[in-house]
């Protein structure tokens, strides 16, 4: 009796642990998608691809009550053509924006000065419109 009521407990403390490593968008592999942008979600956190960039956001992305969260990661502009021999830097940039039915708006501007990189709209399972710019 003891060691089923002990197993039970493990069973269920696995299963907390899985779900809160588990990001707000969904499980690793999960895939959003709009115009111009797709976004992955990999154990590290976040990965996204723009026509002319990529960005990251190093932890799992968290969403409050009202489906709204804002967080930091890296934004890398691409340029068509030859890669400079240090690549191109990425920039420290804010991820906003809210979730709600499947459907992420999504704004992204430089932590340092403000610019506005982009507003996007992505749906949960679509595999985004990307035509990279090389």
């Amino acid at each position: 009796m003891v060691s089923v009521l002990l197993a039970t407990i493990c069973a269920l403390s696995l299963e907390v642990q899985a779900q809160s490593s588990q990001s707000a968008l969904g499980a690793t592999g999960t895939v959003w998608g709009g115009e111009h942008v797709k976004l992955e979600i990999t154990p590290e956190g976040p990965t996204l691809v723009f026509d002319c960039a990529t960005g990251t956001i190093a932890k799992p992305l968290r969403v409050d009550a009202q489906g709204d969260f804002k967080t930091t990661g890296t934004f890398t502009r691409e340029r068509p053509g030859p890669v400079m021999r240090d690549g191109n830097p990425a920039v420290v940039a804010t991820y906003s924006g809210s979730v709600q039915n499947g459907t992420m708006k999504l704004t992204i501007t430089s932590s340092a000065g403000g610019e506005n990189f982009g507003d996007y709209v992505l749906v949960q399972g679509k595999p985004g419109h990307v035509v990279k710019c090389r």
